[in-house]
């Protein structure tokens, strides 16, 4: 049935024509009223088209008939805002990774993909959801790079650019605008990049770490529409009074829901705006952790009403998005999108049904993704990145016994990084690192052009003992990043990572691991089950030279972030985003 086929939804609705699928005995959950009501789901031509007890009036020969007495029936869970890079899975992976939990359409923002090989990566997804069991919704990255002029990018998109990109059908809305003191200072080319998306018709998503006060108001007042960086109650609740939507985070590094909604414990405030968001999640969280149902899971944990959860995850999306009238619940002429839970107390996911097909059922993925085959060009982006030498990575100074050196500091679980000066010896005008103090040299190298830029610092907080690590996925131009206690080990890093066209890589003086990452340097072409294997692998080496941050990989990919206060590293140097300016690594 297409899409404004409305005789013979009518028929459908009526009992004329027979139903495909007929799900009864449940308990579904209605997100409009904000009840569980017992229930059968009649499914035909892609849409749900009756819900009752007379279901028998839809049977025909070919319908089938799914028991789900004492299951929860629920409509299928979107994720507001994720980058499907940082799941390292292609779109393809990525959606069977998704489906056996409950996902059933995700909004996409592929800023990773197009800081490092520009449009081509756009056109790559459009051409691969096509393909999709499942819905995405691909917006325009806003700002590539994440601040000009202070990094390096494999490309650039201007207004001019998002002005022609952001009328394409295939464009869903401008994607989280990250350069907000662009939009309280009125930068020019912010501006036509906002007024381009209102001519077209596109919302716009928003990226507003810590901001408040008229600067916030001014960045809404803009027409910014929602924002994922609120890490605390008070913050969320500001642009909550403010008509923001709240896209509250969990992910596998960024983990705001729990302190958030703790916060909110003694609130009686209205959640019809707080909607749940991944941002990042690693491959491993996602496949066995799990993805918004687990994210389903902690909020009941916190004391959330069930139903009222559920609601975060789909009809207040789905109302964001202007979607409504076609997903984000179940009732008649809504988009078939369906997940079953055999309970509310473990919520395991027995049944997923997306546009009117079972695509996860009895614990197996039910649908045949065909084959896509990625272009060379986005697999070897690290053929212009030059390893440098061990006197490349060090940091002098003119002091002759000690240096005042400005250290990034990391902490568990936030992409805030704080500002810390430390004294440090210097010997032969270079200035020494400290294991014993957990400070570690910190290094940015530009694989993008042929530009020989290093970003060199210090980090805190990262706690290696002995070893280095190094990545190509560092947001969001995704440059090399490498930190590391000895710089020999350090370049022998980096080197592998030219070798494999980019990944993940720990090295200690006995032993080197590698999660190869050869699309765009950031993503792998491998199945998911290969990926997720090659991953662990990774993580069991990185547990041999004992960080004291969990997640030292997803803690060093943010470190590279000049759009997160308070100071970041790029390949042009370390940056105090505070007061919006390169400095010195040393005072």
């Amino acid at each position: 049935m297409s899409k404004f086929d409305t005789r013979a939804l009518i028929d459908y609705a009526m009992g004329r024509r027979k139903a495909d699928i007929i799900l009864k005995g449940g308990s579904v959950v209605n997100v409009y009223t904000r009840e569980i009501i017992e229930s059968d789901i009649v499914i035909a031509g892609g849409k749900i088209v009756n819900i009752g007890k007379d279901s028998q009036l839809f049977e025909g020969k070919n319908t089938l008939i799914i028991d789900v007495k004492d299951s929860i029936v629920c409509p299928g869970l979107i994720e507001s805002h994720i980058h499907i890079e940082s799941s390292m899975f292609t779109l393809s992976e990525f959606a069977k990774a998704v489906i056996p939990h409950g996902t059933t359409t995700v909004v996409i923002d592929p800023h990773e993909l197009v800081n490092v090989v520009g449009t081509k990566g756009l056109k790559i997804l459009f051409k691969e959801a096509r393909l999709s069991p499942i819905r995405f919704l691909i917006e325009a990255p806003s700002c590539v790079p994440s601040l000009p002029g202070f990094e390096t990018s494999g490309a650039v998109l201007n207004s001019k650019k998002i002005r022609k990109l952001i009328k394409r059908k295939e464009i869903f809305a401008l994607a989280e605008m990250m350069n907000y003191p662009g939009v309280f200072l009125a930068d020019d080319d912010v501006i036509a990049k906002i007024n381009a998306s209102k001519e077209a018709g596109k919302i716009i998503e928003g990226h507003a770490p810590l901001l408040k006060s008229k600067e916030l108001q001014a960045y809404i007042a803009a027409g910014i529409s929602s924002d994922h960086e609120a890490t605390t109650a008070e913050e969320v609740l500001e642009k909550l009074r403010l008509g923001m939507k709240l896209q509250i985070r969990e992910g596998s590094f960024a983990r705001d829901l729990v302190k958030i909604f703790e916060g909110f414990r003694k609130s009686k405030i209205d959640t019809r705006n707080i909607l749940i968001a991944s941002d990042d999640r690693n491959p491993l969280d996602l496949t066995e952790k799990g993805h918004l149902d687990y994210s389903l899971k902690l909020l009941i944990q916190q004391g959330i009403d069930p139903v009222e959860a559920i609601q975060m995850m789909t009809i207040n999306t789905a109302t964001h998005l202007g979607l409504q009238d076609e997903i984000g619940g179940i009732a008649p002429g809504k988009c078939a999108d369906i997940v079953v839970f055999d309970n509310l107390d473990n919520l395991s996911v027995s049944i997923v049904i997306a546009q009117g097909k079972i695509l996860y059922r009895d614990g197996k993925i039910k649908y045949e993704q065909p084959k896509f085959n990625y272009p060379s060009q986005v697999l070897n982006t690290t053929k212009n990145l030059q390893v440098p030498t061990e006197d490349e990575l060090k940091i002098q100074s003119s002091s002759i016994d000690k240096a005042n050196a400005r250290v990034i500091g990391i902490k568990e679980k936030s992409l805030i990084t704080e500002k810390l000066v430390e004294d440090l010896e210097v010997k032969n005008g270079m200035v020494q690192p400290s294991i014993e103090k957990d400070i570690l040299p910190l290094v940015v190298i530009n694989r993008h052009t042929k530009e020989r830029n290093i970003g060199k610092a210090f980090i805190k907080g990262l706690g290696i003992k002995n070893g280095a690590i190094a990545s190509t996925v560092a947001h969001d131009s995704h440059q090399l990043i490498c930190a590391g206690t000895d710089y020999k080990l350090m370049i022998k890093a980096i080197n592998e990572l030219k070798i494999s066209k980019g990944g993940q890589v720990v090295v200690t003086p006995t032993s080197t691991t590698i999660l190869p990452l050869e699309f765009a340097g950031i993503m792998s072409t491998l199945p998911l089950e290969e990926l997720v294997e090659k991953f662990k692998k990774l993580q069991t080496a990185v547990m041999e030279i004992k960080p004291i941050v969990s997640e030292p990989f997803m803690a060093l990919a943010f470190v590279a972030l000049p759009v997160i206060p308070h100071i970041k590293l790029t390949d042009k140097g370390l940056f105090d985003v505070d007061e919006f300016r390169i400095v010195d690594p040393v005072t």
